[in-house]
Parts: C-alpha cells; structure tokens; sequence
C-alpha cells in the first residue's frame, strides 16, 4: 500500500537480513570466535585481581635482596617499594575496561 510506511517486500527483506546475522552470530558462537560478555567480565576481573596481588606481595620479597644490593636496611626498603606499588596500584585502578 502507498504511503503506510513499510512494504511487504521491505518488511521481508529485514527479516531475511535478521535471520542472517543471527546465523552468523551462531555460527561465529560454534567457532568460538564470540564469548559471554558475563564471563570475559569476570575473567578479567580475576586476572587484574591476581595482578595486584602479586604486585602488593612483590616488595616484600624484593626488598631484602635490593637492600643488600644497595647497601641500605630492608625495613626502609620495603617500605619505600610498598608504597610507590600502591601509588601505581591507584593509578591502574582508575582505568576502567569498556565491553561493548
């Protein structure tokens, strides 16, 4: 009908395009080429968590060898590398991953 917006043959058209891309996206699924937002979400939340585990632990491992290699205490050590690790901690913690 003239002048009610969309044809039949329109309206078919779009839905031939429709079960297109779902069959794509199906397939690309089958593939593994697409992954569950939820779960790539709490995949890389459990990766930066492990991350910043091991960089708040890391000073007190290394701070006693680089101590020795520089001739200074261990406490003073360990405590200026915890500190500038935090700093860098808060710095990484205000970049915040988009999934779209």
């Amino acid at each position: 009908p003239v002048g009610s917006g969309t044809t039949f043959l329109q309206a078919k058209t779009a839905n031939e395009v429709l079960k297109a891309q779902e069959r794509r996206i199906r397939l690309q699924k089958l593939k593994g080429e697409l992954v569950d937002r939820a779960r790539a979400v709490a995949v890389v939340f459990r990766l930066a968590r492990e991350e910043r585990d091991a960089w708040v632990n890391w000073p007190a491992r290394a701070a006693a060898l680089m101590a020795a290699e520089l001739g200074v205490e261990a406490a003073a050590m360990q405590k200026a590398l915890e500190k500038h690790v935090r700093a860098h901690l808060d710095e990484l913690a205000e970049v915040r991953p988009e999934f779209r």
